[in-house]
């Protein structure tokens, strides 16, 4: 398998799916990982920021050098694969184009319980923290990677399935919010968004639950199939 161009069992491919799942690390954390010295790990460093695809800031706590905090870059963000990606990105940036931002919040609400359908049928019968680690398991095969909460109270995805779209189009976070909502049957909150910043989207477990197979809803004014 390659991660943005790299093998994953190659110190780069894994020092870039660290980044992704830890969010950051130190230059002695990798070399950890990896089982080299901190030079071999500072020079991976050095290639991969020349590439673009790794951030750098310095870090100061007390008196002494500050110490250099690694993450992954937008860019890196943006390229790692996601196999849905793609196309539903480009849907949705003719949806918005076409229907206009009135529309927007309905067309992404029928899109999130479309694609809490491609789940539901896993779903159905199983106790919650089962559902959780069977929509954990659908989500990385589609090259999302995700870790369901020690608690079993939630889930957290390390790639944003939506990233490019969702930068202009924040909206598109509560449709991936409404499409595990739809897939488990139970109620989320979403308490942080990589497109905010944080290094995964999380989502936990709220009171209440949902339908697992929603019914869809009626078109709505102006969005019928012509024909």
């Amino acid at each position: 398998m390659l991660v943005i161009g790299y093998s994953a069992s190659s110190a780069a491919g894994q020092i870039l799916q660290h980044l992704q799942r830890a969010g950051e690390a130190t230059v002695k954390e990798l070399a950890t990982l990896l089982g080299v010295s901190t030079t071999a790990a500072r020079d991976h460093l050095i290639h991969l920021q020349a590439e673009g695809l790794v951030s750098v800031r310095a870090e100061r706590h007390g008196p002494g050098r500050p110490h250099l905090v690694y993450t992954l870059s937008d860019e890196a963000r943006s390229r790692f694969p996601k196999q849905y990606d793609r196309l539903i990105t480009g849907l949705l940036r003719e949806l918005i184009a076409l229907e206009g931002a009135d529309k927007v919040e309905v067309l992404l609400e029928r899109v999130s319980r479309r694609l809490a359908e491609e789940y539901a049928d896993r779903m159905a019968g199983t106790e919650v923290g089962e559902r959780l680690n069977e929509l954990r398991r659908l989500l990385e095969q589609r090259g999302v990677p995700a870790e369901v909460a020690e608690g079993g109270d939630g889930i957290r995805l390390f790639a944003c399935p939506f990233y490019d779209v969702a930068q202009d189009h924040p909206e598109v976070c509560s449709m991936e919010r409404q499409m595990i909502e739809y897939a488990l049957g139970e109620k989320l909150a979403l308490e942080s968004t990589i497109r905010e910043g944080a290094h995964t989207c999380r989502f936990v477990l709220r009171s209440g639950d949902i339908p697992l197979t929603p019914a869809r809803p009626a078109d709505p004014v102006g969005t019928q199939d012509a024909g």
